[in-house]
């Protein structure tokens, strides 16, 4: 995981930054191969606005969030990208189309012709 942190208008102290990098590591399951992450930290009037990229391969996700509370903002961000990552993960590899699932059916309906035929 490849790790980058761009604070605008916002002074963090030098332990934010191995606490980012260690909750964004919980999400490495996610990824099949080096992710780049990208946490940009903003400071606007009263409230901080978080915002992570996330490259992984040809793959891209974005997510934002706003928070009073730079921390509490920081397990927002992790928990909201967690779930996106978690759903997205699950459609891309556990679910099967349509189309596959009746291909396979007629695979197997094909193969049981062939064998009643063999018989006769």
């Amino acid at each position: 995981m490849i790790f980058h942190l761009q604070p605008v208008h916002v002074y963090l102290d030098p332990g934010f930054e191995d606490i980012a990098v260690q909750k964004f590591s919980r999400l490495e399951r996610f990824f099949p191969s080096e992710a780049e992450i990208y946490l940009i930290v903003k400071k606007e009037k009263f409230e901080f606005i978080l915002e992570a990229k996330i490259q992984c391969r040809k793959s891209k996700t974005f997510m934002k969030t706003s928070s009073n509370n730079i921390n509490t903002g920081l397990d927002e961000l992790v928990n909201k990208l967690k779930n996106f990552l978690s759903k997205d993960h699950y459609r891309k590899h556990h679910r099967k189309s349509k189309n596959s699932a009746k291909k396979e059916l007629y695979a197997f309906v094909n193969e049981k012709k062939e064998t009643e035929e063999e018989r006769l």
